[in-house]
């Protein structure tokens, strides 16, 4: 008696968790225990906040949540979907981008991350949860999956035989990005 501690389930819940659209596993061999109930009605909650805001307010926010970045890559290192043999910022022929914290490399770094990410990831959180400097890095993966499953009705992990939008080419795409 007296050690015990009752703990609310919502303080230790990862960001990703909370917005979670598919609280059972979608591909697996054996389901251990019961389904629980599954509710996708705030997948992009955070997101939608974020987006009603005057677009230089929302530049403001990235820059300065960025701008805490040490560029420990720990976000790279924690993504299971970041799995090129050389990453783009460790290449040097040519370099894409400098060594070092100067602002523009940091926004840099955290845009083409996000970006390389596209429909690829499955929005688990592992990039933010191992950000020593906590940076609410995936509003901006967040936003991207929200583009690709509106453009292009696909969501990464649904499937084990369909690639992403961006790794595959159809003649018959709308192009209607191309002007």
């Amino acid at each position: 008696e007296g050690f015990e501690k009752i703990l609310r389930r919502e303080d230790y819940l990862s960001r990703a968790c909370e917005t979670c659209a598919h609280r059972n596993p979608v591909l697996y061999d054996v389901l251990i225990g019961e389904e629980v109930e599954e509710d996708a009605s705030n997948r992009y909650a955070d997101v939608e906040a974020l987006e009603a805001k005057p677009l230089d307010e929302r530049w403001a926010y990235f820059e300065r949540q960025v701008s805490r970045c040490i560029r420990c890559y720990a976000c790279r290192e924690a993504c299971p979907m970041c799995y090129c043999e050389e990453c783009f910022v460790d290449h040097t022929r040519p370099r894409w981008i400098w060594p070092g914290v100067h602002p523009s490399d940091i926004q840099i770094w955290h845009i083409v991350r996000a970006y390389h990410q596209t429909g690829r990831c499955v929005e688990c959180g592992a990039c933010e949860r191992a950000c020593p400097m906590e940076i609410p890095l995936l509003y901006l993966t967040k936003k991207l999956c929200q583009e690709v499953e509106e453009l292009y009705g696909f969501e990464a992990g649904m499937s084990l035989e369909e690639l992403p939008p961006l790794a595959t080419f159809s003649p018959e795409d709308e192009e209607g990005f191309i002007k």
